[in-house]
């Protein structure tokens, strides 16, 4: 890529912290690994490393709108503070093309014992900008943030989202080549958060690049034309925001459950009854084809083998589908269809297949446990363990954990 189109190039990124178990500890690394050196001696650490950010890199194009998602502690904020140059990196560099405006914390850049007005010519002023060009955009700055008389009273009497109102007032009307907001709209109303975006918006169509930080993956995805995915410290994953949120949805909510995935299938792990084993189970996608990974809207197939132990009276199959974080997504029998398979002799075996059309799970891992019982539920011939793995994955922003089929019209 041409480093004239780029606004920020960060290059193996890392930020390394020294942490300490006790003050006395500080103090020792302060003087003794002299002392040591003097008298011959390997110099002694005396504090342990926390690695913040290991080894980040990527670039970000001018105009270009990137998203930052992670968890909490996994370095986003770190990042953020290296590129506006709040702080020093401990190794790689960061190069930065223009002026830089930035939401970080809340209240930063902002004294608590200015006024609103104080406060918005000393952080333009900051930005490189001059009393004229202050002036100039005074008032719009103001109508922006809508905060009425508190421009001129103390920030410290401002409620957390008259701070951000001015803060973000200010950072997108001082013309910044860079705009890096860091969960700063989290605190807004909706009247608020529309302003902001509708402002984002414009700014990005000026040629403004833009980082943004959110849990909200809602607004990450619409947003953004480019997700980077932080996990401890480093970068998990960078491209298309539906794709990387959606990345990053399924292996968060993994962690919140019990239920490990994804789980090997290449034997079924079933309980032992006597009477009946599932001698195959094969999941199988639109075009027949055998496959783990199922679109929003497109079909599943599961094409299963019910193998007699025992003689069997006429049963039925059942089916359960468990998130990966252990929610139980869907539990049915094929009573509710109807569907009754004939009695068979030992030895003997039976086939069928569930269609799942069009399928309606969210994006996501899903585990998959089958069972065969007598028609009235009573006595279970056979019950997989959640021993099949798949996932779901679609192309499109979505929320919550089922895509119900419906109907949309327009009407007069």
């Amino acid at each position: 890529m041409n480093t004239i189109d780029l606004a920020i190039k960060v290059e193996n990124l890392s930020k390394c912290y020294q942490i300490y178990e006790t003050p006395s500890d500080r103090l020792k690394q302060f003087v003794a690994p002299r002392l040591q050196r003097l008298t011959g001696q390997s110099p002694k650490q005396y504090f342990r490393e926390f690695w913040a950010l290991k080894d980040i890199s990527f670039e970000i194009k001018k105009g270009e709108t990137v998203g930052i998602i992670g968890r909490n502690g996994s370095g986003k904020s770190t990042l953020l503070q290296l590129i506006c140059g709040t702080l020093n990196p401990t190794d790689g560099s960061v190069e930065t093309r223009g002026r830089i405006a930035a939401l970080l914390e809340l209240g930063s850049g902002f004294n608590p014992e200015f006024t609103g007005r104080e406060n918005v010519y000393m952080n333009a002023a900051v930005l490189g900008l001059s009393n004229k060009e202050i002036e100039s955009c005074f008032n719009d700055i103001v109508a922006f943030a809508d905060i009425g008389d508190f421009i001129e009273q103390p920030v410290k009497t401002y409620s957390s989202g008259m701070f951000v109102r001015l803060a973000f007032a200010v950072a997108v009307h001082v013309h910044p080549d860079i705009l890096v907001i860091d969960e700063a709209l989290s605190v807004g109303d909706i009247v608020f958060q529309n302003k902001c975006m509708k402002k984002i918006k414009a700014i990005k169509e000026k040629g403004t690049s833009i980082l943004f930080v959110s849990h909200d993956l809602s607004t990450v995805q619409i947003v953004c034309d480019r997700v980077i995915w932080i996990k401890n410290g480093s970068l998990r994953l960078s491209g298309y925001s539906v794709d990387v949120c959606q990345e990053y949805y399924v292996d968060s909510i993994s962690h919140k459950g019990s239920v490990a995935a994804p789980i090997e299938d290449t034997v079924i792990v079933q309980q032992s009854t006597g009477l009946a084993r599932f001698a195959d189970i094969r999941m199988l996608n639109s075009n027949g084809r055998q496959s783990k990974v199922f679109n929003v809207g497109g079909d599943i197939k599961f094409e299963f083998i019910l193998e007699a132990e025992a003689a069997l009276e006429e049963s039925v199959i059942a089916v359960s589908v468990y998130r990966a974080d252990g929610d139980w997504m869907l539990g049915q029998t094929s009573r509710e269809k109807n569907v009754f398979w004939p009695p068979i002799a030992k030895g003997e075996k039976l086939r069928g297949q569930l269609h799942l059309f069009p399928n309606c799970l969210a994006p996501g891992d899903y585990n998959v446990a089958f069972g065969a019982y007598t028609t009235d539920h009573k006595i279970c011939y056979a019950l997989t363990d959640l021993t099949l793995s798949f996932s779901v994955r679609t192309n499109y922003q979505t929320w919550g954990k089922f895509i119900h089929p419906c109907d949309w019209s327009i009407t007069s």
